[in-house]
């Protein structure tokens, strides 16, 4: 594919992975910090052990932007005739 052409299935499967992994570390570092809170723990581990989290929800930010990215017009295809939608 020439690199003008805009490819759609790639930036799909990004953006269903970035939702799909960021939701999964949410998810289960959340509940490990429920269960184990480690309330006891120096600052570097503290901030290590809310990485997973920070990162999830970085990940689902990424989705949400890609997502709402405008979608460029596709060369090869020709365009519709969406001005002249009533016929005339």
């Amino acid at each position: 594919m020439p690199p003008d052409e805009p490819d759609y299935l790639r930036r799909l499967v990004i953006i269903l992975a970035s939702f799909f992994v960021g939701f999964t570390l949410i998810i289960l570092s959340g509940w490990d910090l429920i269960y184990n809170p480690g309330s006891g723990d120096g600052w570097l581990i503290w901030s290590l052990r809310r990485l997973p989290l920070v990162l999830g929800v970085g990940l689902l930010l990424t989705g949400f932007l890609l997502l709402r990215k405008p979608v460029e017009n596709d060369p090869s295809v020709p365009s519709d005739d969406v001005e002249n939608i009533d016929g005339a």
